[in-house]
C-alpha cells in the first residue's frame, strides 16, 4: 500500500514558475541604477557624460519579465480555481 500526496500537473508548476517570474522581474526592475535623463540649460559639474538615447535594458527586461511572469500565474490561478475535486 502505498501513499501518494497529490499529483502536480502543469497548471501548479506554472502557477509557482510565473510567481517566481514575476518576483525576480520586479526585483531586476526596481534594483538597476536608473539612467539619468532631463534637459539642463548648462552643463552640469560632473564626471558623468550623459548620451542621448540610451536605453536601460535590464530595467525593460526585467518589467517584461514580471509582466508576463503575472500573466502566466493568474492564468494558472484562474484553471486551478475551476478545476473539479477529486
Amino acid at each position: 500500500m502505498s501513499v501518494s500526496g497529490p499529483r502536480q500537473t502543469w497548471t501548479d508548476v506554472a502557477l509557482w514558475l510565473g510567481l517566481l517570474a514575476a518576483v525576480a522581474g520586479t526585483i531586476v526592475a526596481l534594483t538597476h541604477r536608473r539612467i539619468p535623463t532631463g534637459w539642463f540649460a548648462y552643463a552640469p559639474l560632473t564626471d558623468y557624460a550623459f548620451v542621448a538615447g540610451t536605453t536601460n535594458w535590464p530595467v525593460v527586461i526585467g518589467a517584461s519579465v514580471a509582466v508576463v511572469g503575472a500573466v502566466v500565474a493568474a492564468f494558472a490561478a484562474g484553471r486551478l480555481s475551476v478545476r473539479r475535486r477529486r
